[in-house]
């Protein structure tokens, strides 16, 4: 009988710590390696000139609209920063080339379209302000 009951402890410290772990990775902001950039034509929408957030969705996922709510309202509190999302089911194609794993997964791109950071899971208001704020200025606020 104690022997089944240490067994029971040991499964649930077990979870509890598995649980813990799970979220703290949601919504971590994880700077990536520059690498080529992604043109308006390959993501299908116009990019921002500052900053996009290019959130990738699908239509079982339960806190991408929640989290497209959080990103759209902070791209339209900041001037040249755009929110656009994409269905991961319907860019097959563009999410394995991305290496896409999970939704909401939130790609945060400069002014030239190059990924500069990387949220797997829905952010915080915090979290994805703090990633915005880290995005290097390319070109000038200046347009023709």
């Amino acid at each position: 009988m104690l022997l089944r009951v240490l067994i029971v402890l040991a499964i649930l410290v077990v979870a509890s710590v598995a649980a813990v772990w799970w979220q703290r990775r949601q919504g971590v902001v994880r700077e990536v390696e520059r690498a080529g950039a992604l043109s308006s034509a390959t993501l299908g929408a116009q990019r921002g000139f500052h900053a996009t957030f290019v959130q990738f969705s699908t239509p079982m996922c339960a806190k991408c609209p929640p989290t497209a709510a959080l990103l759209r309202r902070i791209a339209g509190e900041t001037e040249n920063v755009i929110h656009m999302e994409i269905d991961a089911s319907e860019r097959l194609d563009l999410a394995r080339e991305l290496e896409i794993m999970r939704t909401p997964t939130i790609l945060l791109l400069d002014g030239d379209g190059v990924v500069v950071s990387r949220i797997s899971g829905a952010p915080s208001e915090h979290q994805a302000r703090e990633a915005l704020a880290a995005v290097p200025r390319t070109g000038t606020d200046y347009s023709i």
